[in-house]
């Protein structure tokens, strides 16, 4: 029917030009509501949550036209060009803000990105640059624009929107995948996977939500109905973690919910050992989870929920490490090591398999992906950047309203549990729109005084970030 649809409309010309003037119209209609500081503050936010809503590349039309992974698409579909006229009318709707933005806060922004964390923006060349040494350049590139498109619009969320409204947005955005999910598919069974890709993707995402709304029912919402709404979420998005049946994500959303309950505690001492306390859990975390993974048949069969997905990971693993040790330097190009469809035997991923014949498309570890994608300089800079953006958010336990200074740490210790299993960080996807935020953000907090510009919150003297940078 679509395919009907999309075919007669081509073929009318006067129709086209009506759809043409019409979107025209509508266009300009909408630009001069958003050119009022109310309207275009909203618009701008509702843009925001979308934006989060898609990051996992959901699969509901139209929103699954919109990611920028698209423009990796090979097929020549004129549909997966689509994030190339939808970004460009967003700057223009938004135009008055994004200008006042550029004006007034991107340099700054930038300059404190560029001197905190240099290591994440020495990593963010890596996709375009490593288009000169991939095996398959002219995917490298199409890969490496989309990666960059996609980091730039998430920079200026994470510079333009402090904490408290990040999180906000991000709550919402991953709420409104779990909503749309259950709606679309209400027959919630085992591995439900929803409207994502997988079901280790929708468990992802729901392990955060979970965190985060539990984050704001303990420690940031102001009246008795806002906990309780929060608190609704919570268990929703925790009921949809327990129907994915993952127990990678059960584990995870456990051992967030025991690190936003330390939290108080946490804050209370001083940085060194609230420092080894996040570094000594996130560790326990890893050993727990390397354990589910090598007694998998006792351990999570009928207590987690089985988790078939993490079978073979580890017998692969090796496999991927001794080809990364092909090309230590420089890697095979981003998104330019599982092309076996494309290749063939040209790409050493062509012989990686299973004992029982699995051959993974994807590294499923996110250390690895990197490795494979950009060598060991790669894969060193971002560990540099995460253990930099871990002593920032540990010193931000200090510093501000722990509703504010959690976000941070619940992405850190999640991001690096995930990708025990997951190569997410390597992947153009809600991991990595969430690791951009918090580097952003923790970036541009880290350069002000902690001295300066103080809030009263509740009748304690509470250090709040001094940049407000996303104001207008």
């Amino acid at each position: 029917m679509a395919k009907i649809i999309k075919e007669l409309i081509i073929s009318n010309n006067l129709l086209l030009i009506i759809l043409g003037v019409s979107g025209l119209m509508i266009t300009l209609f909408i630009f001069q509501i958003a050119s009022k500081k109310k309207f275009g503050v909203t618009f701008e936010k509702w843009f925001a949550i979308l934006y989060i809503f898609i990051s996992p590349h959901v699969n509901v039309p139209p929103f699954n036209y919109l990611h920028f992974i698209n423009l990796t698409e090979t097929n020549g579909a004129i549909v997966n060009q689509l994030p190339i006229v939808f970004y460009p009318w967003i700057v223009f709707i938004l135009c008055g803000r994004f200008i006042k933005f550029f004006k007034n806060q991107f340099v700054e922004g930038l300059s404190f990105l560029l001197l905190k964390n240099p290591g994440f923006s020495l990593y963010c060349l890596l996709p375009i640059t490593s288009t000169l040494w991939s095996l398959v350049p002219e995917i490298t590139l199409k890969a490496g624009i989309a990666f960059t498109g996609f980091t730039v619009v998430t920079f200026y969320l994470g510079a333009r929107y402090e904490w408290h409204e990040l999180s906000g947005l991000v709550r919402w955005g991953y709420t409104s995948i779990g909503i749309v999910s259950f709606l679309r598919h209400p027959n919630v069974g085992r591995e439900f996977a929803g409207i994502t890709s997988h079901k280790n993707s929708l468990g992802s995402i729901m392990v955060v939500s979970t965190a985060l709304w539990y984050l704001h029912y303990s420690q940031g919402a102001k009246t008795q109905k806002e906990r309780w709404i929060a608190l609704g979420f919570m268990l929703f998005s925790f009921y949809l973690v327990r129907a994915t049946s993952s127990g990678g994500s059960l584990v995870n959303s456990l051992m967030l919910i025991v690190i936003v309950s330390s939290l108080s505690f946490l804050s209370k001492l001083k940085f060194q050992w609230a420092f080894t306390s996040i570094v000594g859990f996130t560790v326990l975390g890893i050993i727990s989870s390397v354990y589910i993974i090598d007694n998998l048949e006792s351990i999570v069969v009928g207590g987690l929920g089985k988790d078939l997905t993490l079978t073979g990971r580890t017998e692969f693993w090796p496999q991927l490490i001794a080809a990364a040790n092909q090309r230590p330097w420089f890697g095979y190009g981003f998104d330019g090591f599982f092309q076996q469809a494309l290749l063939g035997d040209k790409t050493p991923a062509y012989f990686v398999y299973t004992p029982n014949g699995f051959q993974p498309k994807t590294a499923h570890n996110g250390g690895i992906s990197v490795l494979l994608s950009f060598g060991y300089p790669g894969l060193l800079l971002i560990l540099v950047s995460l253990l930099t953006n871990l002593i920032f958010a540990v010193r931000e336990l200090s510093r501000r309203p722990l509703s504010e200074s959690g976000i941070p740490i619940i992405y850190l210790v999640f991001i690096v549990l995930n990708n025990l299993t997951e190569g997410s960080i390597g992947d153009l996807g809600d991991v990595w729109l969430a690791y951009v935020l918090i580097t952003v953000r923790l970036s541009i907090d880290s350069s002000k005084s902690p001295s300066s510009n103080r809030r009263i919150y509740g009748g304690d003297l509470v250090q709040r970030d001094p940049s407000r940078l996303n104001h207008d």
